[in-house]
């Protein structure tokens, strides 16, 4: 079993890659959903993030990437950043932030991405930062590895 994870805080923006959508890979809707959930469990001083369709676009987009190039990094393969993905994505808004999340084997769950972000001051600071309103969340998966997208903005 191997685990490995990324996240950042970009300047100005902060996104997180969500899980859920389908795409060139098959996603894990019930990964995704455990995602939502937890995130918004853990908010509860900050009331439930709403998912918007937009940033789960933009998480799955990030997601497969990640997965089909072995670019485990905010930035995608093709150069793109973050906020870049999101405002591709039709959400071009400020702030925003991006978490990911990258494991093989029994660590390919949701509620392992949930510790590993809270375990990350980074990570943690944007699941808990209540200026953000909408999220989503989308995760990629080859049978061998899964890699998740949390993408977060204050709109």
């Amino acid at each position: 079993m191997r685990m490995k994870i990324a996240g950042a805080l970009a300047v100005g923006a902060v996104v997180i890659t969500a899980v859920g959508a389908t795409a060139e890979f098959p996603a894990q809707a019930d990964v995704a959903s455990g995602l939502y959930a937890g995130v918004n469990q853990l908010r509860q001083s900050c009331g439930a993030i709403r998912q918007d369709p937009r940033l789960t676009a933009a998480a799955q987009r990030h997601a497969n990437d990640m997965l089909a190039n072995n670019n485990f990094s905010h930035r995608g393969s093709d150069g793109s950043t973050p906020s870049a993905r999101m405002a591709d994505a039709g959400y071009a808004t400020a702030p925003s932030g991006e978490i990911v999340f990258w494991a093989t084997g029994s660590s390919a769950t949701a509620d392992a991405a949930l510790a590993f972000w809270m375990g990350s001051p980074g990570h943690r600071a944007i699941i808990l930062n209540c200026e953000f309103a909408a999220a989503g969340f989308a995760t990629a998966s080859n049978g061998t590895m899964m890699t998740a997208v949390g993408d977060f903005a204050a709109a």
